[in-house]
């Protein structure tokens, strides 16, 4: 009986890994982001990725360009907070007063508001071409 389970598993995970590697982007993306930053799925929007360097694509043959993923998130309000070229926000240590830093916190500035939930509430994923 171990060895039919062991079979089934195999193929459930070969079946997997065929399932993610040719699902449309918006499902994969959905998944992968939505339990990395724990919100659902629904919550995840993806853009088209652009067909023009897969190798299909007319004139076929290698293009010698791709397209990357590029991630925002953002929370309840709107606000950027974690993903590419979010800001990191805290509190001055002296004053109390709300500061941000746009290069990880090597720098930082006065932030006019107050300081942004971290709870992410959705995402976006969109392509740049490299």
């Amino acid at each position: 009986m171990a060895q039919s389970d062991d079979g089934a598993a195999v193929y459930f995970l070969f079946g997997s890994v065929a399932l993610w590697f040719f699902a449309p982007d918006s499902w994969t993306n959905a998944l992968w982001y939505g339990v990395k930053y724990q919100v659902g799925f629904d919550k995840v929007q993806t853009s088209t990725k652009p067909k023009d360097c897969d190798f299909m694509h007319a004139p076929l043959g290698d293009k010698g360009c791709s397209y990357k993923a590029h991630v925002k998130a953002y929370n309840a309000s709107g606000a950027l907070v974690s993903g590419e070229d979010a800001p990191k926000y805290g509190r001055d240590s002296k004053t109390g007063s709300s500061i941000i830093s746009y290069n990880d916190g090597k720098t930082w500035d006065w932030y006019a508001g107050d300081v942004p939930d971290p709870k992410v509430a959705s995402v976006v994923v969109f392509w740049l071409k490299e």
